[in-house]
């Protein structure tokens, strides 16, 4: 008997832990990229190759039923950077897509360290092609001012970090909450919390925080998404001007994206409408607007052709100061530091265009090969992210791209 209820505690041990397994699932994805990278301009930088990994991610989820259709749930997502490039460019653990919170018929609310909602309608534009990566990439870069990922708000105290001019955000320290699906339509909003304003005292006139919005309806082959997002006292540092520099304290920054989808039979086909406009003074502004269009035809069977063109415009507005690579229309090499010309606003956009050819191996594993390539107008100094780019000048790069996911 005794030996009966020995041999039953052993088996319930064993199957104890599977049990609490249950409801935690492991999974990652790997994406590696060989190609020739042409910065084209040999004072800038030379032309090579480059064997570098996008965004591989380990992910850890969890998710325990409380009943009445509510649960809790737990995310972790992991940077495999290092896999490829060596532990130099490791972001470590969690500093990826990672939070906790609750979901059920009410939505899922959550705070964590999370891709926000403006972001994530941009993503579903941008589709298969990544946001700022050196060889698919560059549609945040021309059209969100490149990107942040699991940054907090800037300090008040502080300027130029964090990257405050970009739109593309991983926002840490962040409140979110996912609508549920309401006949095709969801909604999405978040906020960040104001961890960095605790240290400044209470007469500063600086309290950076950040909104973001979005909305999208999908139904059969359509799809619709709006974000907004808005950064109040973000302070992006200005680049120089001529013989000095000047920076701006405050202001309302703030981004608009606006996503339509259609797919009909192989044709999967996604345009894109950017406006972002940045507050540089009480009575100054830089804006500028954009337009990406980006398609997958699947030919037949594992055979697909992708194509992306993306374009940035000119600034427009009155402001003297630079944002990352945004040219202020009175800057980019005109401004003589007591008046500019009508010129100064020309010649600051530029336009990307990539083709890619795509195999399914299986349904995790596909190999591509194509080329891309950034175009800068004649002021304008956008880069693909391995060199700077000269005025004017152009980055191309061809290559093979593998995506595993597991």
């Amino acid at each position: 008997m005794n030996k009966k209820v020995m041999a039953m505690a052993v088996a319930g041990a064993l199957v104890a832990p599977a049990v609490a397994l249950a409801q935690v699932q492991i999974g990652g994805s790997l994406t590696v990229f060989y190609y020739m990278h042409d910065p084209d301009n040999k004072s800038v930088g030379k032309s090579g190759d480059i064997l570098e990994a996008s965004e591989p991610e380990l992910y850890v989820r969890a998710e325990e039923k409380l009943g009445g259709g509510t649960s809790v749930w737990f995310q972790c997502t992991s940077s495999l950077d290092a896999f490829i490039t060596g532990s130099a460019n490791a972001e470590g653990w969690c500093a990826r897509n990672s939070g906790v919170g609750f979901r059920g018929g009410f939505g899922n609310f959550f705070v964590g360290n999370w891709d926000q909602p403006q972001k994530l309608i941009f993503n579903r534009g941008r589709g298969w092609f990544g946001g700022t990566n050196a060889f698919t990439g560059g549609s945040a870069v021309l059209l969100n001012g490149g990107s942040a990922s699991g940054t907090q708000n800037p300090s008040p105290t502080t300027t130029g970090v964090n990257n405050p001019g970009t739109f593309f955000r991983r926002q840490a320290s962040s409140v979110n909450y996912h609508s549920p699906n309401w006949g095709g339509f969801s909604f999405l909003a978040a906020f960040s919390a104001a961890n960095e304003s605790t240290g400044n005292p209470d007469a500063g006139l600086l309290d950076p925080r950040m909104y973001s919005l979005g909305g999208q309806f999908a139904t059969g082959p359509f799809y619709v998404g709006l974000g907004y997002e808005i950064h109040q006292d973000y302070n992006p540092a200005a680049q120089t001007i001529g013989a000095g520099a000047a920076q701006y304290g405050g202001g309302d920054d703030t981004t608009l994206t606006a996503v339509l989808g259609l797919r009909m039979g192989g044709f999967d086909v996604r345009a894109m409408y950017s406006k972002s406009e940045y507050e540089t003074t009480n009575s100054t502004d830089m804006d500028l607007d954009g337009f990406g269009v980006f398609a997958d035809w699947n030919i037949a069977g594992p055979h697909t052709l992708r194509a992306q063109y993306v374009m940035v415009g000119d600034t427009s507005g009155s402001s003297a100061v630079n944002v990352g690579s945004y040219k202020g229309p009175a800057s980019a090499g005109c401004w003589s530091g007591t008046a500019s010309t009508a010129s100064c606003a020309n010649a600051t956009g530029a336009d990307l265009m990539a083709i890619f050819y795509s195999y399914a191996i299986s349904k995790r594993t596909e190999v591509s090969v194509g080329y891309s390539q950034l175009a800068n107008d004649g002021k304008a100094t956008f880069s693909k992210g391995k060199t700077a780019s000269s005025a004017g000048g152009t980055q191309k790069a061809t290559g093979l791209v593998l995506r595993h996911r597991f």
